[in-house]
């Protein structure tokens, strides 16, 4: 099998990853809602877990409050004219909001995609985006493998039995490619 070029590497990676995706995109458009189910589901799990359900529904409950106060408070301008304009609060206590903001929601989305992880696994059509997620993921040492020196794919199937793991349906085929290359 001829080595493919550096150059040529990226674009076969990017054609090979966006057939993937558009299986990806047919699986769940078979199943319509399955993504966001399962999100869903995965966030609710997550909220759940790190014992955010509660503070959640006050959270959700406060907002909803805040965007009442905050049409009442627009009325009440444009009945004024907006004769004054609102400034926005102190750069530092926004930064400190942010920050705050940010980390929790940082917190839920690594647990909700463990959760996510864990629904998928659970569901048919959810492993197959998995094992196809996981084959885009790694599409790129696949392409490396079926375009490499005998040398360097004996040593990189030396490293995944070290490393006690099992390559990729691709990766195995990419091998497989590359072996017959070299009994021709």
């Amino acid at each position: 099998m001829p080595s493919l070029t550096s150059a040529v590497i990226p674009y076969w990676t990017q054609r090979l990853a966006h057939r993937i995706d558009q299986k990806i995109d047919a699986l769940a458009a078979a199943e319509p809602g399955l993504l966001e189910r399962l999100a869903a589901q995965a966030r609710q799990r997550a909220l759940r877990s790190l014992g955010l359900e509660e503070l959640q529904t006050e959270l959700d409950a406060l907002v909803a409050q805040k965007h009442q106060w905050q049409q009442r408070q627009r009325q009440a301008q444009r009945a004024m004219l907006a004769v004054v304009r609102r400034q926005p609060r102190q750069a530092v206590t926004h930064v400190a909001d942010q920050a705050m903001q940010a980390e929790i929601r940082q917190a839920i989305q690594q647990r909700q995609a463990s959760h996510e992880e864990e629904l998928f696994a659970a569901d048919a059509r959810g492993q197959h985006i998995l094992r196809l997620r996981g084959e885009r993921d790694n599409l790129q040492e696949a392409v490396w493998l079926a375009s490499s020196p005998a040398g360097l794919r004996q040593l990189w199937a030396k490293v995944l039995e070290v490393l006690q793991e099992e390559p990729t349906v691709l990766q195995r085929q990419a091998l497989a490619l590359a072996d017959e290359g070299a009994d021709a």
